[in-house]
Formats: structure tokens, C-alpha cells, sequence
């Protein structure tokens, strides 16, 4: 899912990218896996300086670079958000089943900006930001002879969530990996790894 965290942070990710790793910028995926369909959540947390550079962004690109932001600038980044990750999708999916991604369509893409971002420029404030994407499949995957390789953020926390009825046979490309179960539900937890991919 690395082009898609490009997409939704645009410019502004370039400049958090080349500052010290010092958790100020966060990002978590949970991802719901039913027969026919998926649901891909992504949170995304900045603190401190990154929360700095984010208000800046907006305001100065998409507004009146008046040194606030306001409603309807947020309102602007939220449009460019969703066409940008319509158009990354568009380009090449982010999940694949046994190798292809021939038979998944993308049916919603939805974000939520937090308006806490709303003021001054140089608030340091939180800022916690939620996207969703949902797919359907053309037919049934969820047999014990399907495989699934999707595309993340290296280093980012990552949920799956499915029937417990699924063995799971792998989770290459994750690491710090635990299952555990709930009511009728699978969760798969861990980190995905170095090269953005990983596979159930």
C-alpha cells in the first residue's frame, strides 16, 4: 500500500520522510476479509512537527496560505484525497488473489479528515485521520486453497480480520505475527515487513 500512503499524503510526505524517525507520524491498517468482499481501514496519526507540516500543506496548497486553516480547506484536501487514491487504485491494485487482481473491484473509497486540524498552522496538536476502501470479489475466495498478497506501508501495523473458518497456511512479509481468536472471528496481527508486500 505504499502508493497509496504517497497518494494521500502527497507533497507533504516527502518532507516527513527525510525527518528523524521520532513517531510522529503513525500509520495502521485493518483489513476485514469476507467471502465476497474486503474492507481495507487505514488510521493515520501525526504529532508534533509532522503535525506542523500537515496543517502548513493544506493552508499553503490548497488554501489561502493565511497561515490558519479553515473548513473549507480541509473540505478541498478531503476531494483531492479520495480522486488521488481512485486514481492509484485505478493504476494498479493494492491486493491480489493467487496472483491477480483480475476479479476484485473497487466499490467505495471514503475518507475522514480530523478537523482538529482546523486553526493555526503551527499547532502541534494531534491529528488523526481514518480512510476506507471496500472491494467486492466476482466470486467466493475464502477456501483453504486461495491465496492473498497485499500491498502496505512497510513497518505499519496491520489487523486481518476473517472467519474463523480459514486456516491460515502463511503470513510472509509479516513479522511480529500473532493469531488469535474471537467470536466466530480470526485476527491476524503483526507489522508488515521491509518490502511493503505481504501475503495470507
Amino acid at each position: 500500500m505504499r502508493k497509496l500512503v504517497v497518494a494521500i499524503l502527497i507533497l507533504l510526505m516527502l518532507l516527513i520522510l527525510i525527518m528523524p524517525a521520532s513517531g510522529q507520524m503513525t500509520w495502521n491498517n485493518h483489513i476485514i476479509l469476507k467471502n465476497n468482499s474486503m474492507e481495507w481501514n487505514y488510521n493515520e496519526s501525526y504529532t508534533n512537527s509532522s503535525a506542523i507540516l500537515y496543517r502548513d500543506y493544506i493552508d499553503s496548497q490548497l488554501g489561502d496560505d493565511s497561515g490558519l486553516v479553515n473548513a473549507w480547506e480541509i473540505l478541498k484536501m478531503d476531494v483531492k484525497v479520495r480522486s488521488y487514491l481512485k486514481g492509484e487504485l485505478e493504476e494498479e491494485m493494492d491486493v491480489q488473489i493467487n496472483g491477480s487482481s483480475e476479479n476484485i473491484q473497487v466499490t467505495d473509497i471514503a475518507a475522514q479528515l480530523d478537523f482538529e486540524t482546523l486553526g493555526d498552522i503551527n499547532k502541534t496538536d494531534r491529528i488523526e485521520n481514518s480512510y476506507s476502501v471496500d472491494y467486492i470479489f466476482d466470486a467466493p475466495v475464502l477456501n483453504s486453497g486461495t491465496n492473498f498478497t497485499f500491498r502496505g506501508q512497510n513497518h505499519s501495523e496491520v489487523v486481518i480480520e476473517l472467519a474463523d473458518t480459514v486456516e491460515i497456511n502463511s503470513t510472509a512479509g509479516m513479522e511480529n505475527v500473532t493469531v488469535s481468536e474471537g467470536e466466530n472471528t480470526t485476527f491476524v496481527r503483526g507489522n508488515i515487513g521491509n518490502t511493503s508486500y505481504f501475503s495470507l
